[in-house]
């Protein structure tokens, strides 16, 4: 008897937990679902046909398994989304476009540069949002969920095990794979020496469907500014370091695209974790705004201009061609497909090693002209005192580019060295470099005081909760929360 009774213990531990008795939590979670009957009003990259196939399914597949969980869950179609709703639950899932803020539903959003105000200013209910739909509805708003690339493929890596996703109110076991990196990510100065597999999680079961719609991966820099974090990466084209699942503030990027349906069970229990998570942020607004790269981005750009990363743009440049070719082929006997026209309309060609250069001064040109390994060697040793330079015209609007600061440069410390704040203040004490100084404090606070004793005050009151954040400007700021 007793070993029949252990038999059933150790059946019951080894079924998955929604197989088992769930104790429904009392959360209320609002999902925005797409209306199947309705166009989505964009793609993130994928077959039409693929996703069309799939998404008449979604909206019941995430219903059905929230209610397994939580006793309240409330379904409308993303047409039907209104701000009040938000406020009457704890957290809200977005899966679809909404309406904007006058109230127009978007025809098809692709150019993100322009794109319009989907949630308004006060908004600060804790939200999820599901892969790309977040880099839609918050990219006005200058969070860190961004467009960095719709590229994200069906596993995670660099994630923080001890996270709460991972471990309240349910424990994820985290079973882990050998899987390859995309090629991409070695195109870039952070995949320099990177192995080309590496142990992941699997998040969904996707990879046999070819043409499903790839997730969404935000660029590096969650983790400069105490209002946002940066749990997960994963892999896709673009760097190492970019970000599958993130918080800012009240907002956190789940950035996988599959419904319940083709989650891997423990990305089910992570999924469900992270909205029991975010419930606690209601109010918690993003207080740092995007308006910045971080400086790795310098250095990716002249990583391309050296020996090992232009043969990687060569090869790449190769593998493009390559498809297009093939896509002609089909194309040429009516056999070509959606994938095909994409490929057809992307430009081609041997790459110029000098357009990396674009951003490089001229003065730094001249010292090294084409000892093309000189420069990642130069900004490499000058990393610390890379800056933004002056807003200027660029693919139609205004931007800032990481540049070397050469007045920071002759003043020898990194600007994200706290004590870059205190030797200005002392040589304006002092009068040694006096508008040096001065211009250094304003350029990397939000500060415009005019005397040393205003500084001083300021930093001796504010130095335990300085932070700098490069994403939000290259600023040295006050943390709020502290």
């Amino acid at each position: 008897m007793k070993n029949i009774v252990l038999a059933i213990v150790t059946i019951v531990l080894m079924l998955p937990l929604h197989a088992q008795d769930i104790e429904k939590s009392k959360l209320k979670v609002l999902y925005v679902a797409q209306n199947p009957e309705l166009p989505d009003g964009y793609l993130f990259g994928g077959d039409p046909q693929v996703w069309e196939s799939f998404k008449k399914d979604r909206p019941q597949d995430f219903y059905q398994f929230f209610q397994k969980y939580f006793e309240t869950v409330t379904m409308v179609y993303g047409e039907d989304y209104k701000e009040e709703l938000s406020d009457t639950h704890d957290v809200t899932v977005f899966d679809a476009l909404i309406p904007e803020v006058n109230g127009q539903m978007t025809e098809y959003w692709m150019n993100y540069p322009e794109a319009p105000d989907y949630l308004s200013e006060d908004f600060d209910a804790p939200s999820v949002f599901i892969a790309g739909i977040g880099g839609v509805l918050l990219w006005n708003k200058k969070t860190k969920i961004d467009f960095l690339c719709n590229c994200l493929y069906s596993h995670a890596f660099n994630f923080d095990k001890a996270h709460p996703i991972f471990n309240t109110p349910y424990k994820v076991a985290l079973t882990l794979e050998k899987q390859k990196h995309q090629d991409g990510v070695f195109h870039y100065y952070s995949g320099r020496g990177l192995s080309k597999e590496t142990m992941m999680w699997r998040v969904q079961n996707l990879d046999h469907l070819e043409g499903y719609p790839p997730g969404m991966v935000s660029n590096p820099g969650f983790g400069d500014s105490p209002d946002a974090e940066s749990i997960s990466g994963g892999p896709c084209i673009k760097s190492v370091n970019a970000t599958t699942l993130g918080r800012h503030g009240n907002f956190f990027q789940w950035g996988y695209r599959a419904s319940p349906m083709h989650l891997a069970e423990e990305a089910k229990l992570a999924l469900i974790n992270t909205i029991h998570y975010m419930a606690q942020f209601r109010g918690q607004k993003p207080f740092v705004k995007r308006v910045a790269p971080h400086r790795l981005v310098a250095l990716d750009d002249v990583y391309k201009v050296s020996d090992d990363g232009y043969e990687d743009e060569v090869k790449f440049a190769q593998r493009m061609h390559e498809y297009k070719n093939s896509a002609m082929v089909r194309k040429l006997v009516g056999k070509s497909n959606k994938t095909d026209e994409r490929s057809l309309n992307m430009a081609s060609g041997f790459p110029d090693r000098t357009k990396y250069l674009s951003n490089v001064p001229t003065e730094v040109i001249e010292m090294y002209l084409d000892d093309w390994n000189a420069y990642l060697k130069y900004y490499e040793d000058n990393l610390g005192y890379m800056g933004l330079s002056e807003p200027k015209e660029k693919y139609g609007r205004m931007v800032q580019e990481v540049v070397i600061d050469k007045e920071l440069q002759s003043l020898g410390m990194a600007n994200n060295d706290i004590r870059l704040l205190d030797q200005c203040i002392s040589m304006l004490e002092n009068n040694e470099q006096a508008e040096l100084a001065q211009k250094l404090l304003e350029r990397y606070t939000t500060e415009k005081y005019t005397t040393a004793k205003q500084w001083k005050k300021w930093f001796k009151k504010n130095k335990q909760k300085l932070f700098f954040t490069e994403r939000g400007g290259y600023k040295w700021l006050v943390n709020p929360m502290n």
